[in-house]
């Protein structure tokens, strides 16, 4: 029987996700492996996104996330191609609309309807399953405030939403990360600096 927990997609999808200021078979889910060249990577820890740094921006937040875990001892997260596309495909689209304000939902594009499920799912991730699970963070920022260090600070040490208890979780496996130049709040296109984070987490029993 295929079960599909979703206690974590709740929990991510409580509150809008922004700040301005200061979700066995023959297929397989592809895999990127654990955070690469984290060395590398933390030279981004405090750089806004660009169109041409997507790729360690990316690698940034992961290596984050995995610092944060690892200080509570828990082990590092696989990157998924699959978690990765979904995500990707939600920070451009988010960085493009500008529609997480206050209030609104930042996990489902207001233009598409996609949502956690429908973006993870059709990106291929864990096909036929015996039981998974996924969720979902998003953050967006400006004015120094849309870094990689930023968000995962905010997930794990500022936000009262579950964040924490997402980057944190001991169940969760795997995840993706989508990252766009440029911030999802109206608010602050006129502003520098602006940073849009997505990242998917998931579990796959097949």
């Amino acid at each position: 029987m295929k079960r599909t927990n979703r206690l974590l997609e709740v929990a991510a999808l409580a509150g809008v996700l922004t700040l301005g200021f200061p979700v066995l078979g023959a297929a397989a889910t592809a895999s990127t492996g654990s955070a690469p060249g984290c060395a590398a990577a933390a030279a981004y820890y405090d750089t806004a996104p660009q169109s041409s740094n997507i790729a360690m921006m990316r690698n940034a937040v992961h290596c984050l996330i995995d610092a944060e875990r690892a200080a509570v001892g828990l082990p590092a997260l696989t990157r998924k191609t699959t978690l990765d596309a979904a995500a990707a495909s939600h920070a451009t689209a988010a960085a493009s609309l500008k529609w997480w304000t206050p209030g609104a939902n930042s996990h489902t594009n207001p233009q598409t309807g996609s949502t956690p499920f429908s973006r993870i799912t059709g990106a291929g991730y864990c096909p036929n399953p015996v039981s998974w699970a996924y969720a979902e963070t998003t953050y967006t920022g400006w004015g120094g405030s849309g870094t990689p260090r930023a968000a995962v600070h905010w997930w794990v040490h500022v936000s009262t939403y579950g964040h924490r208890q997402i980057v944190l979780s001991s169940t969760l496996k795997d995840l993706g990360i989508g990252v766009a130049a440029g911030t999802a709040n109206p608010a602050g296109a006129g502003g520098t600096g602006g940073g849009t984070y997505v990242v998917d987490f998931g579990r796959c029993q097949q």
